[in-house]
């Protein structure tokens, strides 16, 4: 299939005016693809142009594209930005100027994405191949995967039913499959072959599933009221970094770790792969566990921007090691030794976890107590915030662990001021002190696969902490208009706020009033952001 037979399919998809409509549009698209371009086009139409794992290292952006644009056309960078800036859609820029050779087909376009990022090819390369043989509107919608900026309408839900329809299966199996393996494309195979397929394909070592994760509650009488009767697993939440680690018995065993937006940062973590190695005796598993900085004598407890300072490192990593050792606190097994232990009771999987390992300075389990005293947990939440921890996790005792999934069974309790999760969508450029920073941020929050605006943040940065953050964003920024700019929807950070206002200022219906900046979470994707859902309810609370 050529590639500019999908950009079509995305371009009436993109026209439909209601659900059913892109469902069937898409489902004629699986069902009439083969398996290799099946595959890349689910990928495609999730807006993924590279394996998941490979996320972080796509490194194609505004930036990248405006270049390709200017050197195939001769125009002047800036000519560009004031095309974007007059129609405010990269990708409409990009449709008006390529008129490729129409040669590009899917799944080939998805090996040659593949191999650039794995082999550190030319991105600028890249995208001028793309550019030179495909057709106008093949490359509107590359730029648009690229920039995270589909705008179909079409997200995993639709996608899930498309593929149901398509080879008729469970539509909640297909959402299943792709929680357990983080990989739409492995999915929509699996679809393919029928519902036999889908139930076969459960959890494997080395394909990271999706995180289940916690609700957030405010008060811990909730937590009482809803597990009423039980005696409840309290767990400290560390302030570092959560990980999955996949293991594989050897000598030594393979040991893989990854991030909570599912990247391999194994590389990256020399010290917690060696130090588990040594620690561990129970044979295949897969773990997860928090990742926590402490000072090179392992005394003190480093903040959780010394954690990232280890994510994702390329460069420098052992002397970074040293510097910035990480303890490892497990409190999670769901795989050991070719049993799926995602259906198996919360509490049995903790004391099977607690047997398979000895403890030592760098490996231990999370600490907890089991109670149903409220006073008991009340004085375990005061120690471990005047240990300088985040708060507490509450778990169900019989929960089971459902990937990717915010479950009401395992609650997380922290201090009384609230935060949210946002995404950066946009800014504005400061002026005097501030000139040449992005001053103040746009966010939003998640509804299903949209992004809507609540509020503009422009408090709580210290000088350093918008400087790093404008280099981060300025690679990201896709059009201009004046001092406001649009963003690619790619940086996650945590504000604080003093109230929320039901408004039609911004796409929410909902501001935060005075938000102010906490740090950037570049530990959480975009779709670990919190959600219109969680908004409407903390208005809800704040306003009875």
């Amino acid at each position: 299939m050529k590639f500019s037979e999908l950009a079509n399919t995305y371009e009436r998809i993109s026209r439909a005016g209601a659900d059913p409509a892109r469902v069937r549009a898409l489902a004629e698209l699986f069902r009439g693809a083969d398996p290799r371009t099946l595959s890349a086009a689910a990928h495609f139409t999730l807006s993924e142009v590279v394996d998941p794992q490979l996320s972080d290292r796509l490194g194609v952006g505004p930036g990248t594209v405006r270049n390709v644009l200017a050197r195939l056309f001769d125009l002047e960078p800036a000519d560009v930005d004031e095309e974007v800036k007059r129609t405010g859609d990269m990708s409409e820029v990009v449709a008006a100027h390529v008129r490729g050779a129409d040669t590009l087909e899917v799944d080939k376009l998805w090996r040659r994405v593949n191999r650039a990022v794995e082999k550190d090819e030319s991105r600028e390369s890249l995208v001028e191949h793309v550019f030179r043989n495909t057709t106008a509107l093949g490359a509107k919608y590359f730029t648009r995967m690229v920039l995270n900026q589909m705008r179909i309408g079409a997200g995993l839900g639709a996608i899930a039913r498309a593929l149901a329809a398509a080879f008729d299966v469970d539509a909640a199996a297909v959402e299943h499959l792709y929680a357990m393996t983080n990989d739409i494309g492995h999915t929509a195979a699996q679809a393919r072959k029928g519902s036999k397929a889908l139930a076969r394909a459960g959890l494997t070592l080395f394909r990271p599933y999706q995180f289940m994760n916690a609700q957030k509650v405010d008060n811990p009488e909730e937590i009482f009221e809803k597990l009423k009767g039980k005696k409840i697993l309290f767990e400290v939440k560390y302030d570092g970094a959560r990980l999955q680690i996949h293991l594989k018995k050897g000598r030594p065993p393979e040991i893989r770790t990854y991030s909570r937006r599912l990247n391999d940062d194994t590389a990256a973590m020399p010290d917690v792969v060696s130090a588990l190695a040594k620690a561990w005796k129970g044979g295949d598993a897969v773990l997860e566990g928090e990742a926590v900085a402490f000072d090179p004598a392992l005394k003190e407890k480093q903040p959780f921007q010394a954690v990232l300072m280890r994510l994702g490192r390329v460069h420098g990593i052992e002397e970074k090691a040293r510097e910035i050792p990480l303890v490892l606190h497990l409190f999670e097994m769901v795989y050991h030794e070719g049993e799926d232990l995602m259906n198996v009771p919360q509490s049995e999987r903790r004391a099977r976890l607690s047997k398979l390992f000895r403890p030592t300075e760098r490996v231990k389990m999370t600490e907890a107590v089991v109670t149903d005293s409220i006073e008991e947990q009340a004085a375990f939440f005061r120690r471990a915030i005047e240990e300088g921890h985040e708060g507490l996790m509450a778990k169900d005792p019989d929960a089971v662990y459902v990937p990717g999934r915010r479950a009401e069974n395992w609650m997380k309790l922290k201090p009384a001021f609230e935060t949210l999760d946002v995404v950066i969508t946009g800014g504005i450029w400061g002026s005097g002190r501030r000139k040449g920073l992005l001053s103040s941020l746009i966010v939003a929050v998640r509804d299903r696969a949209e992004f809507k605006t609540v509020g503009k943040v422009g408090t709580g940065f210290s000088e350093e902490a918008l400087r790093e953050l404008t280099a981060r964003l300025e690679p990201k920024i896709i059009s201009a208009r004046g001092r406001d700019v649009e963003i690619e929807p790619e940086v996650v950070i945590e504000v604080d706020f003093q109230d929320i206002q039901q408004t039609a200022r911004y796409r929410a219906g909902y501001a935060l009033r005075i938000p102010r900046f906490k740090r950037v979470r570049t530990d959480k994707s975009t779709r670990e952001a919190d959600d219109l859902t969680r908004l409407k309810r903390l208005y809800k609370q704040m306003h009875p």
